[in-house]
């Protein structure tokens, strides 16, 4: 006769035990977020929760995870609960109970009783057995029960007040004090991120799978943690240097909304539509979601702003109410919906004579336009006729059409009892044609220097913003200081040491990936070109100060700034390129000699696209080291602290035409010229103490950060292209 048990294992889908264990699991997380403030400031130590003392609240959590902890292993083994430990926690498990408890026996006995190193000989044999005790136990035990008695301990530190704010260590033979806030918030991150671990294994109920979550747990917490400290890094940055960066900057309402309208229009493009995909991807999307509804009413804000006609002020930044726009900031805004309008284009084939006409007198308009501004662009002067200017008054006409055909579009698509017109366009025909015109006024107003005003409305040459510390000279009579000099100087050299090395750098990948054979040349080279990309970057600087700068004019300036920069970008682009040409399968080369092309031709057109993704990853991991760089330019570019002026480099370009060879000859002294830099003038400021407030000097390292994302942003971007490309 068989015995049957009815046992109720599962409650809603998950067992009591389970349950527990993930109530430990977000407590842990909560923990270390606590602590992770704490280090940061942001959650005070010295003062109360609920009327608790703060370290007698952080005590009485972690004296809570590690009691429950300990309950999950003990409910484990004699409790009933449907698990699958090991025989023995691993050697892993009691190698780490062996060092916690040696570490913690060692600072009460060597340490607070002063027994000294018989003290740590004495708490090394603790160790040693507690280690071994683990070893035996079954590993629902092991790995709970021992770990749950160390957090438990360090619990009641916390909450006796043992440890406290007012603590502090000094250990012998370091010229170092740990204050009590330090130790507070590092055992409290400790203890929750054992408990977490603990408790994540006893959530899959132990052995491998269990394991497995634990580790995954652990790994994923630490990577938070590294991404917090660089959040932190920046908000610690913005915080000290958005002041004088923000002071007095004016922005025109105008400009405001038309940027958030374009954003608006950019996230109907489908890029920022809520997904059906779970997880992250759903969690991204509800993101996009609240940043387009945020930008949505800051638009409305800035609509608020120009009606009522009052400027709005705010930590040093004023709205003011002029709705104009500057024309530099509108063509941006006109290429970036045109894109999008591209993506968007539907191919229109008339079938009405009318239509046909309706779609050529729109192409022949489109060309003139792009005739015109093109006229206008290389002369730099209007183009009018009788006092009447041409452009404006033709795009304007333009635009007017097409904006009527939209809007008689949209009338019919609402009357669903009729169609619409065959000779209609369609809207992205439409709103193409009305975005090229546009654009077209803004390149007008833009190189004639002729301003639009219609009514309250118009396109301003000067454009809409006024922001001193990114527009003015670090140095001047009766003006606020600002960086534009030092910030150009180091866009320039970025870019030039960028078109000096990626080039080369792909050039040579090309070479020893695809026709050199795999030699002791070969090898050489990568022998050099990793010791290149160890080199320490005063190195580079003594070698442009050495051999760069008698050769090219003698004296430091803002060419041999980018040759240096060059040299020490190029071998990380040649080993990442080199790396990602040779993860392009051989299939796609047999397959392009298969079809009779040549080498170079499947070079050019099917390896080099294949691999742009990781000579792009290898050109924005460079651009972030060689943008900060400060040694080099102090022996290179040695230019003022604070200059009156930026390097006028696009000016400076000089082509002469000439009968002798090479026939054309180009010049630009520009670049022969000292510069200043953002890293150069933050080492003048912070290191130093020249000319100016440390005030200044965080604003600068602030722009120098905007500076440095902005290119990882071009680079992201890309890179996100190619591969969008690789997967058509």
């Amino acid at each position: 006769m068989s015995e049957v048990h009815d046992t109720r294992l599962v409650a809603d889908g998950h067992t009591g035990h389970e349950r527990l264990a993930r109530g430990v699991v977000a407590g842990s997380l909560l923990a270390v977020v606590l602590a992770v403030g704490t280090l940061f400031g942001w959650v005070p130590v010295e003062g109360t929760v609920g009327g608790v003392p703060a370290p007698a609240a952080f005590g009485g959590g972690v004296v809570a995870l590690g009691a429950a902890v300990g309950l999950l292993g003990v409910h484990s083994r004699w409790g009933g609960a449907v698990t699958t430990p090991d025989r023995t926690p691993g050697l892993g498990v009691g190698l780490l109970q062996a060092v916690l408890w040696t570490a913690t026996a060692g600072l009460v006995a060597g340490n607070t009783l002063g027994f000294g190193r018989v003290g740590w000989l004495a708490a090394l044999g603790v160790g040693l057995a507690v280690g071994y005790v683990t070893l035996g136990l079954r590993e629902d035990l092991g790995a709970t029960v021992p770990l749950a008695v160390f957090v438990c301990l360090v619990g009641a530190l916390l909450l006796t007040g043992v440890i406290g704010p007012d603590w502090t260590w000094e250990p012998e033979g370091f010229d170092a004090t740990i204050p009590g806030t330090l130790a507070i918030a590092l055992l409290t991150m400790f203890s929750g991120l054992l408990t977490g671990w603990a408790s994540a294994s006893a959530a899959e109920g132990f052995g491998t799978r269990g394991r497995q979550h634990g580790a995954f747990l652990l790994i994923s917490v630490v990577v938070l943690l590294v991404l917090a400290v660089l959040g932190f890094l920046l908000l610690f940055v913005t915080e000290r240097g958005i002041g004088v960066v923000a002071e007095n900057l004016t922005v025109e309402a105008g400009l405001a909304f038309l940027a958030g309208a374009t954003f608006l229009a950019r996230s109907r493009s489908g890029r920022l539509a809520r997904p059906t995909a779970r997880g992250t991807a759903a969690i991204g999307a509800f993101l996009g979601l609240a940043g387009t509804l945020a930008v949505g009413l800051a638009c409305l804000a800035f609509l608020g702003v120009v009606l009522s006609g009052d400027p709005v002020s705010g930590y040093a930044i004023t709205v003011e109410p002029t709705p104009v726009v500057g024309a530099v900031p509108g063509l941006l805004v006109a290429a970036v919906l045109l894109a999008t309008n591209w993506r968007a284009w539907r191919s229109w084939t008339p079938a009405s004579r009318l239509g046909q006409r309706v779609d050529r007198g729109l192409a022949v308009a489109v060309v003139i336009l792009g005739l015109l501004a093109a006229i206008e662009v290389v002369t730099a002067t209007e183009l009018a006729v009788t006092g009447l200017s041409l452009l404006p008054t033709l795009a304007g006409l333009t635009a007017a059409l097409a904006v009527g055909s939209l809007l008689l579009g949209g009338w019919f698509a609402r009357r669903e009892t009729s169609d619409s017109p065959p000779w209609l366009p369609p809207a992205s025909r439409a709103s193409g044609v009305a975005l090229w015109a546009f654009g077209t006024v803004c390149l007008h107003v833009t190189f004639t220097g002729y301003s639009l005003f219609a009514g309250p409305l118009g396109l301003v040459t000067g454009g809409a913003v006024d922001w001193p510390f990114l527009m003015n000279a670090s140095q001047g009579l009766g003006i606020q200081r600002g960086v534009m000099p030092a910030m150009f100087g180091t866009i320039w050299i970025v870019v030039g040491a960028i078109v000096f090395a990626v080039p080369l750098a792909v050039g040579a990948a090309v070479y020893l990936t695809e026709y050199a054979e795999d030699s002791l040349f070969t090898s050489a080279v990568d022998v050099a070109t990793n010791g290149l990309w160890s080199t320490p970057s005063i190195v580079f600087g003594l070698f442009g100060l050495a051999f760069l700068v008698p050769r090219f004019g003698g004296g430091p300036s803002i060419f041999a700034a980018q040759l240096v920069l060059g040299f020490m970008l190029l071998p990380l682009v040649l080993i990442t390129s080199r790396e990602a040409m040779k993860s392009v399968p051989d299939e796609y080369r047999d397959a392009s000699a298969a079809l009779g092309v040549s080498q170079w031709q499947t070079i050019r057109s099917v390896v080099i696209p294949a691999a742009m993704p990781g000579v792009i990853t290898g050109a924005i991991l460079g651009v972030g080291r060689i943008a900060g760089e400060t040694a080099p330019l102090l022996l290179v570019l040695n230019g003022p602290n604070f200059p009156t002026s930026g390097p006028g480099i696009i000016a400076g370009f000089s082509v002469d035409l000439g009968l002798a060879p090479p026939f054309v000859e180009v010049t630009n002294p520009a670049l022969m010229e000292r510069a200043s830099a953002l890293p150069y003038q933050l080492y003048a400021v912070i290191t130093a103490g020249v000319g100016a407030e440390e005030s200044f000097g965080w604003g600068t390292a602030l722009v120098l950060l905007g500076v440095v994302l902005s290119f990882f942003a071009m680079g992201v971007a890309s890179r996100r292209y190619f591969r969008k490309k690789l997967h058509q």
